[in-house]
């Protein structure tokens, strides 16, 4: 199993190297505290996350759920739809799967799709 918070981070780096040309002036880290800052609302089941995004909680509150354990085999994907302020975590238990959903997402247009690489690490300060 695994926090929800770590597996957030972990997207959101994979999330930033998909994206990388169109942003070129944010480094890494600050796009995985930006994305992580901006969430309202988190809903977590053991294979599936699921976030709206706004302007944030304000200071002191913190999100639920970032504790949560869920799923750490298999095959996360990530997917966004920066215009519509949303983005998605969802669990596959196949590797090919996984990429045919990344490669169908991408095909829409529209949206930031990838495999999660659960090897991504960053800290919080």
């Amino acid at each position: 199993m695994i926090e929800v918070r770590e597996l957030l981070i972990k997207a959101f780096a994979s999330a930033w190297r998909v994206r990388e040309s169109a942003l070129q002036a944010t480094d890494r880290d600050s796009y995985i505290q930006s994305s992580i800052t901006v969430i309202d609302t988190l809903q977590v089941s053991p294979e599936m996350i699921y976030a709206e995004e706004g302007p944030g909680l304000t200071d002191g509150e913190e999100l639920d759920h970032l504790d949560d354990l869920v799923r750490a085999d298999g095959v996360w994907v990530y997917y966004g739809v920066p215009e519509e302020s949303f983005f998605l975590v969802t669990w596959m238990e196949d590797a090919a799967a996984a990429q045919q959903k990344v490669s169908d997402l991408q095909a829409q247009g529209g949206c930031v799709a990838c495999v999660v690489d659960l090897s991504e690490t960053w800290r919080f300060d």
